[in-house]
């Protein structure tokens, strides 16, 4: 792993205060990815508790901000893409769509942005960059051979995720990144045509790092 650096000024800014207490905590935001695809995707846009958006949607408490009182150190970003449903396979390429879906969204032409204000701190392509580090992962094949032709066949079984399951799969930052309490950051996946997919799936954000606010 790349050594982090920490200037003093990021290193005053992740000290808590003694009324303070700082906690590891991500930002995550996962929403609805249509089978007709979008041009852009924006995360930390919407808060728990408006519309329909459930704890399992966001954690945050604010639209686009850190309520008052919080403030958060990003060490990384994560994509991940959560298909329908698995690839299953059986002498058919019908079921190939799963698969293809998940490698056509996160290896397409697209890429993803993370600004601060108007100020952007981070882009890169493809999508596929940033691995989500977690995911299901799920691989098997067999063979039945019974000599004759049109009765062979090979079946197997297999699950589209952004790079493998593992935390150290994920993509780290070097220089870790502040978001002060009540200023508008925004994560945006952007592509120059909407890639559309198989089945209606969902595709999620994460902001790894640490979480400061007031003491309990």
């Amino acid at each position: 792993m790349a050594m982090q650096i920490i200037v003093p000024q990021m290193r005053d800014f992740m000290t808590p205060r003694d009324f303070e207490e700082i906690v590891d905590q991500p930002l995550y935001h996962i929403q609805s990815y249509g089978t007709a695809g979008a041009t852009i995707f924006t995360f930390y846009n919407t808060a728990v508790g408006s519309a329909t958006n459930l704890l399992s949607d966001t954690n945050m408490d604010a639209s686009a901000v850190l309520s008052a009182g919080k403030r958060f150190a990003a060490f990384g970003l994560a994509i991940a893409f959560f298909g329908s449903a698995p690839h299953v396979n059986s002498t058919t390429a019908a079921f190939v769509s799963p698969l293809n879906d998940a490698k056509n969204v996160l290896e397409g032409i697209g890429y993803v942005q993370f600004k601060v204000l108007d100020k952007v701190y981070y882009i890169a392509a493809p999508l596929a960059y940033n691995p989500a580090g977690f995911g299901t992962y799920v691989g098997g094949a067999s063979q039945q051979n019974t000599q004759t032709t049109a009765a062979n066949g090979v079946a197997y079984v297999a699950y589209g995720v952004n790079g493998m399951p593992v935390p150290s799969a994920a993509r780290r930052w070097r220089v870790p990144i502040p978001i002060p309490q009540q200023v508008r950051f925004e994560v945006t996946l952007n592509f120059n045509t909407a890639i559309t997919v198989g089945t209606a799936s969902r595709i999620g954000c994460y902001l790894d790092g640490v979480l400061i606010r007031a003491k309990q």
